[in-house]
């Protein structure tokens, strides 16, 4: 058993190690786009819950070894916070932002923040039950739960990294249907050269004389598209 300094160290430096790689997000879901981090970050999450079920099962089959067991488990519990800070913990707050509608687009940040929070809450509630009487096996749970996010997010995840907003309204116009894996559009971390174009003529059209009806005209295109 920890003592009570040695267990808010811990703690400390967890909440250290947290904050420290989920400012690091900022850099690294901008540099690969948001499905190639949510991927990798939901990998490494479920791979240290996956160590944690190990070496605490081994902890109760081998209770001589536990503490060498328990410094394992407690590496692979510093390492799921950066795994999850860097990747996974900022999608409620970005993505349901960028992948809505302009008129679902609080409605959607807000709806993602109270699933978010009730989560959490859930977490919190049923976390000290479930080591109690489950041990070792909680643990499963959580690897489960990463693990499914990695085929939800290729499978149903747009890329919205190097996009601009009007880009992802022109996305969905084009109807891509529910899986988006096998359309470019969707996956490619660069803008897409189709949309860039759509700019680049819509400005040269704004740009002539009457460009008060074109911008009208084209507006009217946008909308009935």
């Amino acid at each position: 058993m920890l003592t009570t300094d040695s267990a808010r160290i811990l703690a400390a430096a967890g909440s250290v190690d947290y904050l420290i790689f989920a400012c690091l997000a900022y850099f690294v879901i901008e540099r690969y786009g948001r499905r190639r981090v949510m991927m990798v970050s939901s990998a490494a999450c479920c791979t240290c819950w996956l160590v944690i079920t190990i070496v605490l099962a081994l902890t109760e089959r081998d209770p001589a070894h536990s503490y060498e067991y328990g410094a394992v488990a407690v590496s692979f519990f510093f390492i799921f916070f950066a795994s999850f800070g860097a990747g996974v913990l900022g999608v409620p707050w970005l993505y349901p932002t960028e992948i809505n509608a302009l008129e679902m687009r609080t409605k959607g940040a807000s709806l993602a923040m109270a699933t978010n929070w009730i989560c959490n809450y859930m977490v919190a509630e049923i976390t000290p039950s479930g080591i109690a009487n489950l041990k070792w096996r909680f643990w499963i749970i959580w690897a489960v739960i990463c693990a499914s996010f990695i085929p939800i997010t290729f499978f149903f995840y747009p890329e919205t990294a190097n996009r601009s907003l009007e880009d992802i309204d022109r996305f969905f116009d084009t109807q891509p249907g529910i899986f988006i894996h096998r359309n470019k559009l969707a996956t490619q971390l660069q803008r897409p050269t189709i949309y860039e174009e759509e700019d680049a003529r819509i400005g040269n059209l704004n740009s002539k004389p009457g460009s008060d009806l074109v911008t009208q005209e084209v507006e009217d295109v946008e909308k009935s598209r």
